[in-house]
């Protein structure tokens, strides 16, 4: 008995048999299966190239998707800040008269003072001119006064006061500059 093959040799035996045995088209069974390999790898490997594809593209929509939120939100605090610079900037002439009362009158010193905290804490800032160096970009020369004692180009004089927005210059300080004589 030792000598016979066992039935698992001959099943498996028989199972190679009916696999080379030639299929439809001229090939083996063996064949085919090996085409169907190289066609679902191919395929396999379509699907997975178009799904990085796919993912290369969501993460950029993603991206732009992000974006155009910043973009929003800077957008929307710009319109915030120009809103608010159109009233304090209505408000300056205001704020003008006061300060020249409050040189008189502590009642309007305190008005003054009240309306300027209020402004500052939305960004405004009076703009420094007196002994300073004259900027174009700060202030408006009106005129020029002859002086020994200050240095050429400096400001002298300052008839209306100048301020900042966020930095920004929304009124220039009319000033005169001194000239050597």
């Amino acid at each position: 008995m030792a000598d016979e093959p066992s039935e698992e040799i001959i099943e498996g035996s028989e199972e190679r048999e009916a696999a080379t045995e030639a299929a439809p088209d001229g090939g083996t069974s063996e064949d085919i299966s090996v085409d169907e390999i190289a066609k679902l790898r191919q395929e396999l490997e379509d699907a997975k190239r178009l799904a990085d594809e796919r993912l290369e593209q969501l993460l950029r929509c993603r991206a732009e998707l992000d974006n155009v939120i910043k973009r929003n939100s800077r957008e929307r605090e710009e319109l915030a800040r120009f809103a608010s610079e159109m009233i304090i900037k209505k408000l300056l002439v205001f704020l003008d008269s006061l300060e020249q009362a409050a040189k008189h009158d502590d009642g309007s010193r305190a008005l003054y003072d009240q309306l300027l905290d209020i402004m500052r804490s939305e960004g405004l800032e009076p703009i420094d001119a007196l002994g300073k160096k004259f900027d174009p970009f700060m202030h408006e020369a009106m005129m020029q006064v002859e002086s020994q004692e200050a240095e050429d180009g400096t400001v002298v004089q300052e008839f209306q006061k100048g301020y900042t927005l966020h930095s920004k210059v929304i009124r220039t300080s009319k000033v005169a500059v001194a000239k050597r004589g």
